[in-house]
């Protein structure tokens, strides 16, 4: 009995099946489908299966089209499972897209583009983390000009060293862009802070100081006070006022300005 060799058409038919696969998936419920992207990917992956299977490396176009894969399941919040099922869904349609090669091998390769993808998945929810995290940084440490020559930077939340620190450098970046002379650190939204932030608000005083300006601490709350106090943390050469308020108020009398006027004394 002769063996009957998958035709052109039964690969056609494969491959349309896939493609409906793939759509009635995750991919699809996500929106993460398109049908000419998937086109093209799938391509390149079918492609790049048979040229890996006969030199048993995954060539860099396929790795490529493995990290567009990721990046588009990544970016559409599918998560490593879904995301491998790109390549995995292509398993049962192999008879007849790739009749020509071993099917051990075939499995094997895909189980490398499956790993592959996992890797370059977690790799990329790491850096959407870190790039989510910078984002939040960012929009937490607010520094805002509230008057020519004074900034103010209200606090909010849980400080820790690394946020202190870009509390810092965001800060003094300003002070030279603006050419301010008194700055504002407002803490009253900060519940507490540990010797490695209060050491962090010396340092920036003391940064404040080379360039030039004056920094003025606000909001100081009764429990961060007898904190920092146990700490034997000294705050003696740091101006500082009760609410913010005070310290707008003190920033103006420092620069000779009042409200409703330009003019400077002197």
């Amino acid at each position: 009995m002769n063996e009957k060799h998958p035709t052109e058409k039964d690969n056609q038919n494969a491959y349309a099946d896939w493609l409906s696969a793939v759509r009635r998936s995750a991919w699809g419920a996500s929106g993460a489908f398109n049908l000419q992207e998937t086109e093209r990917l799938g391509q390149h992956l079918i492609d790049g299966i048979s040229i890996t299977a006969t030199t048993g490396e995954l060539p860099e176009f396929l790795r490529k089209t493995l990290r567009e894969i990721t990046e588009m399941a990544v970016a559409h919040g599918l998560n490593p499972y879904d995301t491998a099922l790109f390549v995995f869904s292509l398993r049962p349609f192999l008879d007849d897209l790739l009749p020509h090669i071993d099917g051990k091998k075939r499995t094997t390769v895909l189980d490398q583009a499956g790993l592959y993808i996992f890797d370059v998945y977690l790799k990329s929810r790491e850096e959407l983390i870190i790039n989510q995290r910078q984002d939040l940084l960012e929009l937490s440490t607010p520094v805002i000009r509230v008057w020519e020559g004074i900034l103010a930077v209200p606090l909010i939340g849980t400080m820790d060293s690394k946020r202190a620190q870009q509390v810092m450098e965001k800060l003094l970046n300003m002070i030279v862009e603006t050419n301010s002379r008194v700055t504002i650190l407002d803490i009253t939204g900060v519940p507490t802070v540990d010797t490695l932030v209060a050491n962090h608000i010396l340092k920036t005083a003391a940064a404040v100081r080379l360039l030039g300006a004056t920094l003025i601490i606000t909001g100081i709350s009764p429990v961060i006070a007898q904190t920092m106090v146990h700490m034997g943390v000294d705050l003696g050469a740091v101006t500082t006022r009760a609410v913010m308020a005070d310290g707008i108020a003190l920033a103006l009398e420092l620069l000779q300005k009042r409200i409703g006027s330009e003019a400077t004394a002197g």
